[in-house]
């Protein structure tokens, strides 16, 4: 699923107001090896005995290999359909850390055994290679190392950003998005603007990195991975629920003419304690359940994402850090328990 040009716009200007407040490392080449000095000849001493023999050295110089060379950042432009050839453009540094791909144009052979890995890349994809000229003798995918402490930087002023601008869009008020009909915090309103406050700054987070690391053109491509996406859609897919069944048991109250179970006069909301408790006022286990799941699996996530934004590859397409499956199948169960209490329980009390 590629960035809607709305989020695009956003991306730019946090874009812009990052690079402002942070100054970014940029990955160093690698040296070219220092060449050997030619070994020296001896003379023969004029007018010696042996000066009439053909001088003799110490040692025979054995014929160089053909030398080989590391291209550090190069762009594919095109790689052959029998994965036999590839052509490539090299990207030196520039003054200040950048690369720009202005450099030669050149088409490699392959061979069999690294036509495996060649399968594996796109084009547009930079990679690192070493070659003779004529052929490649090893390719992978450039990998950019990000300074430590920046990822959790970057996240932080991303997380920061999408909460000052709810507060501003809210007058103030931010906590108010996840207020239910009743007055108190909602469960599953919290659980929905929580996961879509995370995913939505760790894409920007991700998006950020890779162009400050690797350069403009990583802007674009930028993918939600499976497991994730069918996690904040089953975050969604609570609040739904919930908020169907809730409404439907509320207006056959009404209907019924018993007062609104979910009126919210009187009632003053708490957020350390509504989102354990249930309407009675009561601590709910399936309240607490959901709360727990919903908190470990968001904390599990900035882990591994952290950890992932610590190397940058430098493809041309890429994705957010996935869900293992049992953070997944967690969820899934704690949003699951929460939805059967809503169904089994009254409007008023669960």
């Amino acid at each position: 699923m590629r960035p809607t040009s709305i989020l695009k716009v956003i991306s730019v200007v946090v874009l812009l107001l990052l690079n402002a407040s942070l100054a970014i490392g940029h990955d160093q080449t690698t040296p070219s090896p220092h060449k050997g000095e030619q070994a020296k000849k001896k003379a023969a001493t004029v007018g010696s005995p042996d000066a009439s023999k053909a001088p003799s050295t110490d040692s025979q110089t054995p014929k160089n290999p053909t030398p080989t060379s590391r291209l550090t950042n190069a762009r594919i432009d095109a790689i052959d359909s029998n994965f036999a050839s590839i052509t490539i453009t090299d990207c030196p540094p520039q003054k200040g850390g950048h690369s720009v791909c202005n450099g030669s144009v050149t088409t490699l052979s392959v061979g069999e055994d690294l036509r495996p890995e060649l399968k594996a890349l796109q084009k547009l994809d930079h990679v690192t290679i070493d070659t003779d000229g004529k052929t490649v003798s090893s390719v992978g995918v450039r990998q950019i190392s990000v300074p430590p402490y920046l990822p959790s930087l970057v996240l932080g002023i991303t997380a920061a950003f999408f909460f000052l601008m709810t507060t501003l869009l809210t007058w103030g008020h931010p906590l108010r998005l996840i207020i239910g009909q009743d007055g108190r915090y909602s469960n599953s309103k919290f659980q929905m603007a929580i996961w879509f406050w995370i995913v939505l700054s760790t894409y920007l987070a991700f998006v950020y990195l890779r162009v400050s690391q690797a350069g403009w053109e990583f802007f674009d491509s930028v993918d939600i991975p499976k497991n994730l996406l069918l996690l904040s859609g089953l975050s969604a897919l609570t609040f739904g629920g919930a908020k169907g069944i809730t409404t439907a048991k509320t207006n056959a109250a009404i209907a019924a003419g018993d007062p609104n179970p979910k009126s919210p006069s009187g009632v003053h909301e708490n957020f350390w304690t509504d989102l354990v408790q249930n309407d009675a006022g009561v601590f709910d286990i399936g309240d607490f359940q959901m709360l727990m799941v919903t908190l470990l699996a968001v904390g599990m996530y900035v882990a591994l994402t952290l950890n992932y934004l610590e190397t940058i590859a430098a493809t041309a397409s890429a994705s957010l850090r996935d869900v293992d499956t049992t953070i997944l199948a967690s969820f899934g169960l704690g949003q699951g328990a929460y939805l059967t209490k809503k169904a089994v329980g009254n409007a008023g009390t669960s």
